[in-house]
């Protein structure tokens, strides 16, 4: 069977970690709602037991490690890279099993953090530098995890409206509107893999970089996370420059890609008929592209379309602001299985600072005295909120008269820069009329060389234009602080706050 493929021999051990694997809720949910799943139409009977099967090796792999941990006393780094050289695993995915294990109280993580002591000049600073382990109970049947819904997160002013527990969602259980969500509970089976997708359910914050850069060590990162390069670009496509919101640059990579037939499809946002709401959108051409064009302040669901990937649908990008992009990258860390996710080749991130409801968008109108139906443009630049009149009229507030409207949500959010993408995209740091672009990965990497090639961008290292990185570093350090504040607040309100 596909999960002893990589066991040498039968054991006690391997046996009770089969066990416990058996009785987790995530697998016997799926193995009890077979039926109600096959039936729903959203999966077929292949994919559902690859999902099954994957879903499997990666709990067995969870209670081979507390296992191991249980077994051998003052478990530290060097015991962790121990364990993922018995189990042929990268060093990230041991960490990732390990902050598992943490969040569904089976151990507790010691930090052991040095201080190394600063100057007039600079501050104290702390560096990692190893860790301890300790089992919360020798019996894991006695702590098991249990089954908790996704409407936690809703009831809780955490959800990020991100969408992705309507995307994945076996039994098609889930819608997610406006930011926030709601579910059918006569459909729902209670497989719980909505809250295991989630990112403000529980987030491995730590290993998201890690992975980013595909480490082999945990060490801390800039208040923009890890990045290759920094650049600032701006379109050569007419027909995007004359629709974007400032450089254009994730229309164009998106228009490219298209051209070039390098994605058969991307998920993304554009206008619904009712005017300033997104809705996502299935793009399928360039031309597609050119709907989706410009900044949307109000949160758009676009992870909800991802069961729409199951079949047929073979690289696909997905645009999308940081919640997303950790949506994603958490589902790839604990290789869900899904088939949509599968099929996704790149994503771009977007820089996003904080999202409005529609009915908060509104309200803005009101305080600037415009009317939303005359309303070309929104932006947000240089500390103030924007709006742009078809008559050529430019209204502004400055942004912190209206933070209090914004969704409450994002005030646990610590990414200003989507720091789980491919490559990401904003206006913080380059002059009016480019982006920043933010290269993480390889794959984000081969894609801005792409654009180079194509001749489809101008572009400039981010230290040549201004006010360049220090500008977006501080931002998005003040965001990582404020989020920092939020969380500390619910903790001591005793009110319930995402895991990272």
């Amino acid at each position: 069977m596909k999960f002893m493929n990589n066991e040498r021999e039968i054991t006690w051990e391997f046996l009770k970690n089969v066990a416990n694997t058996l009785d987790s809720y995530r697998i016997r949910a799926l193995i009890d709602a077979k039926e109600d799943i096959l039936n729903a139409g959203i999966y077929n009977e292949n994919q559902y037991y690859s999902i099954l099967f994957e879903m499997f090796n990666e709990e067995r792999l969870k209670y081979s490690l507390y296992s191991y941990l249980k077994n051998n006393n003052n478990c530290n780094i060097d015991s962790l890279k121990k364990f993922a050289q018995i189990k042929s695993l990268e060093f990230k995915k041991t960490i990732s099993l390990l902050e598992l294990l943490k969040n569904e109280h089976l151990i507790k993580v010691n930090n052991i953090i040095e201080t190394i002591k600063g100057d007039g000049d600079a501050p104290n600073k702390e560096i990692f530098k190893d860790l301890s382990v300790q089992i919360e109970n020798g019996d894991v049947s006695k702590i098991r995890s249990i089954y908790e819904p996704v409407k936690v997160i809703f009831d809780s002013n955490t959800c990020s409206g991100c969408s992705i527990c309507a995307g994945i969602c076996p039994v098609n259980c889930l819608i997610v509107y406006n930011g926030f969500g709601k579910i059918d509970e006569d459909k729902c089976v209670k497989c719980g893999l909505c809250y295991f997708v989630c990112p403000r359910s529980y987030l491995p914050r730590s290993v998201l970089n890690i992975y980013q850069e595909n480490a082999s060590e945990i060490k801390d990162y800039s208040n923009i996370g890890y990045f290759k390069d920094v650049y600032s670009a701006r379109t050569k496509i007419k027909e995007i420059a004359d629709v974007c919101q400032d450089g254009g640059i994730s229309s164009t990579i998106l228009y490219h890609l298209f051209e070039k037939n390098k994605i058969n499809c991307a998920l993304g946002a554009k206008m619904s008929s009712t005017i300033w709401r997104p809705e996502p959108i299935l793009l399928k051409s360039k031309e597609d592209v050119l709907l989706s064009a410009g900044t949307k302040y109000v949160n758009n669901p676009t992870l909800g379309l991802l069961n729409q990937l199951n079949i047929d649908k073979k690289n696909v990008a997905v645009v999308g602001v940081p919640c997303m992009m950790q949506a994603l990258l958490k589902s790839e860390i604990y290789n869900v299985g899904f088939p949509s996710l599968k099929n996704i080749s790149y994503k771009i991130g977007i820089f996003c600072m904080e999202s409005f409801s529609y009915e908060s968008l509104l309200k803005i109108c009101e305080i600037l005295k415009v009317n939303v139906k005359d309303a070309k443009k929104m932006d947000i630049n240089k500390g103030n909120f924007s709006v742009h009149t078809k008559e050529g009229n430019q209204l502004s507030i400055p942004v912190k008269e209206v933070s209090h409207l914004a969704r409450k949500d994002c005030e646990v959010c610590f990414d200003l820069t989507s720091e789980s993408a491919d490559i990401s995209v904003g206006s913080i740091g380059s002059p009016p009329g480019w982006n920043t672009v933010i290269v993480r990965t390889e794959k984000g990497k081969e894609l801005f060389k792409f654009l180079i090639e194509g001749n489809v961008i101008e572009f400039k290292p981010i230290n040549d234009v201004k006010p360049g990185l220090p500008m977006l570093q501080k931002i998005a350090g003040i965001k990582k602080s404020n989020c920092n504040k939020h969380l500390t607040s619910k903790k001591e309100k005793n009110e319930r706050f995402p895991n990272y």
